[in-house]
């Protein structure tokens, strides 16, 4: 896959809502776009460009949806914000005209002095072709995995007999008017968003019924704070949209002998000139330090996912699975988890096959819910790995989490293991602990065969390290399995 290409101009059938919303503010040109934002046909939001919405925004959304829904209904919509800002809103319909969702875009009042009317010039046709994108996105079928003979966007048969899904019910009203933060899109709301539509004899996850697991408090996602909307951060924004990036992965090599387990953390690397070795760390610090780094993360996902489905052969075997690491940011957004089940649902891989790496530290602060990240990750069939592992009391906590099959062990765990003994005991206290569990052990930075053969010895389950599995790019296992 080249470096920074947009999944748009290489896979339609990938939810790529960045990719549209770059689209839309390239199609508005000259007029700038302070922000875009993509919602489906309840007004839940998909996607946004900035880390949240204000009530002036959302009642924007509400007041747009509730007109679209009409008969003969107006393809724009235009509420004023105040402040010299506008919000014009698009709507998206299906070939059979159908509403699917609607973009919206926060522009200066000037540009639409005279409402709907004046705003209808901005329906061009890169604009049209943008939301015609959008539209695809939100109503064709997720990909399946197809039989050896088939063709890869060839829908696969489903089993003959397949329980579906029950729908979620509605919260009670009393439930539903005890959040004053999160005003309400529509009136008459669905109590799920909408996936994009699948076969009715195929099931599809959805993030909707993402909840914690028995025992775990049931609160929903933390809210990201709302960063100034100022032309420093705009164009961070375009930056990142703008910096071409590519995927390496690094194995994790089980020290059991002859084991086909195939573990890959997956590294953000430059894909521009110079060291393809490293990550793009000013960027990614300004992005996270700026509320954007989940940005980031969805960008690593959506290529990831791309590239698996491109190259299925390098996948297809059991016991493979791809790490993504998560920004804190990530954990703030109380959208990405939604991002994320939209994902997984279009691309139909196997659960598991994609996991995420949380560092302990970032979890173990109290803004952040861990204890939802972890529920929303479990309902979807994604391990969780947990990153820099230590013997704090602190950290023990974060094993009854749900979806947890990882522990990497902080380099300090490891460090003195050959020459102490209560070094060697807390390691193996760990492994036995995380066996009890269901999990399994890393060791990190290991530099020589003999302090594999220690941990070896002392249970750990692999060891990843730049000496004996140095990071590759990800092309990299295409080119193995086409060499089998």
């Amino acid at each position: 896959m080249e470096s920074g290409n947009s999944l748009a101009t290489t896979d339609p059938s990938i939810v790529d809502f960045d990719g549209v919303c770059a689209k839309l503010r390239a199609a508005c040109e000259p007029v700038r776009a302070q922000a875009v934002s993509l919602h489906d046909e309840s007004g839940d939001i998909l996607w946004l460009t900035e880390s949240s919405m204000g009530p002036d925004e959302h009642n924007a959304v509400r007041d747009a949806m509730e007109a679209f829904a009409r008969p003969a209904a107006p393809e724009c919509s235009v509420s004023d914000l105040g402040a010299g800002r506008s919000a014009v809103l698009l709507k998206a319909v299906n070939p059979s005209r159908k509403l699917v969702g609607a973009a919206m875009l926060i522009i200066d009042t000037r540009h639409v002095a005279g409402g709907a009317r004046d705003s209808a010039r901005f329906l061009t046709p890169p604009l049209r072709e943008a939301l015609a994108a959008f539209a695809a996105m939100r109503t064709s079928p997720p990909l399946t995995l197809s039989p050896p003979g088939t063709l890869l966007n060839e829908p696969a048969r489903a089993p003959a007999a397949v329980r579906k899904p029950a729908a979620p019910q509605p919260p009670p009203a009393s439930a539903a008017q005890s959040s004053p933060d999160r005003p309400a899109l529509s009136r008459r709301r669905s109590p799920a968003p909408a996936l994009p539509h699948a076969p009715a004899d195929v099931p599809v996850l959805t993030a909707a019924v993402v909840a914690p697991a028995a025992g775990l408090p049931v609160t929903g996602l933390a809210r990201s704070p709302v960063p100034a909307v100022s032309a420093e951060l705009d164009r961070l924004h375009a930056a990142l949209r703008r910096t071409p990036i590519a995927l390496h992965v690094q194995r994790l090599l089980p020290l059991a002998k002859g084991s086909p387990v195939k573990r890959y953390e997956v590294l953000l690397r430059s894909g521009s000139g110079g060291d393809p070795n490293t990550a793009p760390a000013s960027i990614l610090k300004s992005a996270v330090e700026n509320g954007l780094g989940s940005m980031i993360d969805r960008r690593v996902l959506t290529e990831l996912i791309g590239w698996l489905i491109r190259h299925p052969g390098a996948w297809r075997e059991d016991g493979i699975m791809f790490s993504v690491n998560l920004t804190r940011t990530a954990m703030h957004d109380e959208h990405f988890m939604r991002f994320v089940g939209l994902c997984l649902a279009k691309s139909a891989l196997p659960k598991a096959t994609i996991a995420f790496e949380i560092d302990v530290q970032t979890a173990l602060k109290p803004s952040t819910n861990v204890a939802g990240i972890a529920g929303a990750l479990h309902a979807l069939g994604c391990p969780l790995i947990l990153d820099d592992f230590s013997m704090q009391t602190e950290c023990f906590d974060l094993l009854r989490l749900p979806a947890v099959k990882f522990i990497k062990l902080a380099p300090q765990v490891t460090a003195d293991m050959r020459t102490d003994k209560l070094a060697q005991a807390q390691i193996t206290a760990l492994v036995q602990m995380a066996r009890v569990l269901g999990m399994h052990t890393v060791a990190k930075h290991t530099a020589s065969a003999s302090e594999q053969e220690w941990l070896t010895a002392l249970g750990v389950d692999f060891v990843q390290s730049n000496r004996v599995s140095p990071p590759v790019p990800i092309e990299t296992l295409a080119r193995e399995e086409a060499g089998r």
